[in-house]
């Protein structure tokens, strides 16, 4: 019986798996997936990033920059991480990365320094260039950024290039030290993997994949809802990183923002992932599609 493939082999495997006109596959199905998006929601604005083991990055406004919510809070953990250790990290890890309690961010912003020590991580660690934290002001009006506007009230903001860069790199293992980079990849597995019911928004990224797949992959959404913020800072975030079943793996981020319908915009996250997992994967038989698709539920989201 021959050896079992090594991780370096498994990814090798796969990308020697991939069609050859790769970006050329890859474009027609984020232009389609842009098609499907300004059908269900025409003023939506859209963007999506893949990042492969090689560092290739493919993508559809990828460089746009967004309102980063809560899709960033896996970075502040990693900064915490780096400056205070697994076991200082591990109490605020489920209410940070699972609940994601804003309160318990703020916290784990303080544990890694504050907002300045998790901007000098992001960008000198992480190498992140266009992902900022301005302020988070979660029982604490103070945790803000020493060059703080406050005219800007939506200034915490990333590009799902970063974002699928920084999964990437996690999982490469050049972030962080082995222990710590072994807990974060473990609280980032226990997120929701799927849409329990119809108004979830945590999950929405690995709802469709295969539930083994699923299982397996690291993530973390963020959100503005409709009752919470206004139509155009309305948005679902959501990034991770999927493990292919022969080894291979992937990341991906995806945001829709400024939807008027905002059960389209879960909805739309879901197929696009689903989507770009079948392409990657080479799962021609996956059914992504669902029979609601595209039709909005005034029941779930006002």
């Amino acid at each position: 019986m021959p050896a079992p493939a090594t991780p370096d082999l498994a990814v090798e495997k796969f990308l020697g798996s991939l069609p050859q006109d790769l970006g050329t596959v890859l474009a027609g199905e984020f232009e389609d997936l842009a098609e499907i998006s300004a059908r269900w929601n025409p003023n939506g604005q859209i963007s999506v990033a893949v990042v492969l083991p090689d560092g290739s990055l493919y993508g559809m406004n990828e460089e746009v920059s967004r309102i980063s919510a809560s899709a960033v809070k896996p970075l502040w953990t990693a900064a915490a991480l780096q400056g205070a250790g697994v076991e200082a990290v591990r109490p605020l890890a489920f209410d940070v990365l699972v609940m994601s309690d804003n309160s318990a961010g703020g916290r784990m912003i303080d544990l890694a320094g504050g907002v300045d020590a998790v901007n000098a991580w992001t960008w000198e660690v992480a190498e992140l260039d266009d992902t900022r934290l301005e302020a988070w002001r979660f029982e604490d009006p103070g945790r803000v950024a020493d060059d703080f506007r406050p005219d800007n009230p939506m200034g915490n903001r990333t590009t799902v290039a970063d974002l699928a860069r920084f999964y990437a790199r996690l999982y490469r293992a050049e972030l962080l030290g082995p222990d710590e980079s072994s807990a974060l990849m473990g609280w980032l597995r226990d997120t929701s993997h799927t849409l329990i019911s119809p108004g979830d928004l945590d999950g929405a990224l690995l709802d469709r994949l295969p539930p083994e797949v699923a299982a397996s992959a690291l993530h973390k959404a963020g959100w503005l809802k409709p009752n919470c913020c206004r139509a155009d800072y309305r948005q679902m975030i959501d990034a991770g990183l999927v493990v292919l079943p022969g080894g291979g793996w992937f990341a991906l981020a995806i945001v829709t923002s400024r939807g008027y319908y905002y059960d389209l915009s879960i909805q739309w996250v879901s197929l696009a992932g689903c989507r770009i997992y079948a392409v990657l994967a080479g799962d021609h038989e996956l059914a992504c599609d669902r029979d609601q698709d595209g039709i909005h539920d005034p029941e779930i989201w006002n």
